[in-house]
Parts: C-alpha cells; sequence; structure tokens
C-alpha cells in the first residue's frame, strides 16, 4: 500500500491510501470515526488492519464510480499530499553508507557510518519549496536517499530481525548546506573530530532542508530492499543514478547498530544515506538556485518533486 497524508480544500490533512491512478481512499472512512489521525499512528495499526485496508483499495479501483459516491474514495487531483508521516518523528540521518559517495569524496568505508538526527522541523511534503538561506551559506547540495519507516518499536534488535520492525520505505531529499561549517569553531586538537560532528549536523537543519515523501510504501510492496533504484535530478539532468547494492553497510546492519542506542518507534524514520553525484563533487560544483527543480525518484516508491525558491522577504 501507498499510505498518504493528504488533505483536501475544505479539510485538515488525513492519513489515506494511495490507489494506482493516483486517487486516495480516505483511511477514516474504512475504519470509522476511531482510525488514527495520522499515518506515523497508522502504521502501529497495520498488522490489525491492513488487510481491511487493501480490501477497501482494491473494491475502489474497481468501482471507482461507487467508491467516490460512498465517500471512499477521492479522485486524482481534487487532493493534495504533504509529507507523509503526518507529525514531528525520529528522523535518523546516516552518511558515508554508498561506496560510489564515499570514493568521489576520496574518503575510505568506515567500520560503520556516520549518524545524526535531523531536525524535525526541516521537513517538508512534496511540491512544497526549498527555501534557500538569506545570504549564507551558498553552497546548498542535494542528497537523494532512501529511508526505512517502522512499524513497531525496535530496540536493541538483532540484524536478521530487523525487517519484523520495518512497515515501509519513503524517500528524503536531505538538502545539505556545505558551507555552513565556518558557522562553528574550527579546531587543530584531538576533539577535531567532535567539531566535523557538530559541523555536520549544523548544514542540515535550516528550515525546508527535508523533502519527504510522498508516500510511505509497505514494506510487502518492495521485492528487494538490498536493490532498489535512486535517481535524483536538477531541472531534468540526472544526477544520482544508482542502487541500494551500492550500500558499505546493508540496511538490517544500520538499523542493528543504531537500535543499540535509539529506541525507534512506529513512525520513526532512519535515512540511509546518498549514492555518487552530489553537487558538491562536481566539476564544476553544482549547488541549488532559485528556480530549480529537484526530484527524487525510487523505485518502487515513487518521485520526490520540490521546486527552489529565494530567501523570504523580511517582515
Amino acid at each position: 500500500m501507498r499510505l498518504v497524508m493528504y488533505s483536501t480544500p475544505w479539510g485538515q490533512p488525513s492519513p489515506g491510501v494511495e490507489t494506482r491512478d493516483g486517487a486516495v481512499v480516505p483511511v477514516r472512512a474504512v475504519l470509522g470515526g476511531d482510525a488514527p489521525a495520522t499515518v506515523a499512528r497508522l502504521l502501529a495499526w497495520l498488522p490489525a488492519v491492513g488487510e481491511q485496508l487493501r480490501a477497501a483499495v482494491a473494491a475502489a479501483e474497481s468501482d471507482p464510480e461507487q467508491a467516490a459516491a460512498q465517500g471512499r474514495l477521492l479522485a486524482a487531483g481534487t487532493t493534495r499530499l504533504h509529507a507523509p508521516l503526518g507529525e514531528r518523528v525520529l528522523i535518523v540521518g546516516t552518511g558515508g553508507n554508498y561506496r560510489s559517495h564515499l570514493a568521489e569524496m576520496g574518503e575510505q568505508p568506515p567500520e560503520s557510518p556516520a549518524w545524526f538526527v535531523q531536525n524535525p522541523n526541516s521537513v517538508i511534503g512534496p511540491g512544497e519549496p526549498i527555501r534557500l538561506p538569506a545570504a549564507y551559506p551558498d553552497q546548498v547540495d542535494f542528497e537523494g536517499e532512501i529511508c526505512v519507516v517502522f512499524g513497531r518499536s525496535c530496540h536493541g534488535i538483532a540484524a536478521e530481525d530487523v525487517y519484523s520492525c520495518i512497515a515501509g520505505f519513503t524517500i528524503l531529499n536531505d538538502v545539505s548546506a556545505r558551507d555552513a561549517m565556518p558557522l562553528v569553531a574550527t579546531a587543530t586538537t584531538p576533539t577535531q573530530g567532535r567539531w566535523a560532528w557538530t559541523d555536520n549536523l549544523l548544514r542540515k537543519q535550516f528550515p525546508t532542508f527535508a523533502p519527504l515523501g510522498p508516500a510511505v510504501v509497505t514494506a510487502d510492496e518492495i521485492p528487494d530492499p538490498a536493490d532498489i533504484r535512486l535517481t535524483t535530478t536538477v531541472n531534468g539532468v540526472v544526477m544520482q543514478d544508482a542502487s541500494t547494492a551500492d550500500l558499505s553497510t546493508a540496511i538490517p546492519t544500520v538499523v542493528a547498530r543504531l537500535s543499540r542506542y535509539f529506541s525507534f518507534e512506529p513512525g520513526d524514520v532512519l535515512s540511509t544515506g546518498t549514492p555518487a553525484g552530489v553537487g558538491a563533487a562536481r566539476q564544476p560544483p553544482v549547488f541549488l538556485r532559485p528556480g530549480d527543480s529537484v526530484s527524487v525518484e525510487v523505485e518502487g516508491i515513487g518521485t520526490l518533486t520540490n521546486p527552489v525558491v529565494g530567501p523570504a522577504a523580511a517582515p
């Protein structure tokens, strides 16, 4: 299933299931008034209500006119999609986890990928603008990434059991300000690594720097998570084209290692890193400018597209 947060001109964002032609089956119309108010909460319900939702989608696709008349189907083009979880959740990012990206940056694969926590206030949905900061930083880059989305509590889990915790997958554009490092002090002492860690955090925390979506696709729709193709384009030009087969640390191992420290809950997100092709590694570099459009397409999940705009006008 393709789980989405949608809204209509007359309503608030609500969870739904997107059909093959882009229509939406409202979850509340299927489960009733006690249905979860967000996709993040719905994920914990899936073991109990998943078949009911799948049956409702099948019925709507077989007879869309009747489903629409019963309020069980909203036609394609009548809804707007939002960031797919519907509430602030934990987002943990990983870095240095694609061999090709490490090679283009001149780095060796680490024993374990670096990680950081993404500010949930940076999250935007499909179609919403990535807003460049007001003058500084100026080197804003794109990073297409595939994310796992948790469906049940996950802490201290073994790698072989990881997929029992994963409800589905989604897409993140981990927008990064490459020149944000001077915002913090530098060091030449043994604490250098700590400063580098802080720099990495700051470059990813700006408002709108975490486009997410367009849907959470349930894990049963992804036949082989170890070989999912990702393509990122800027203004229609292919910048990244790779597969999760290029990961230096496989998804189950990354989740297992980080679950030693984090207690992941339903709706939480773990991004698996970005492949080669980022703007900073190109000659000459390619950074985002107002008027650009960035699309991250992932096989089996869909396409996340966001325009790039300049800073907001001063009040």
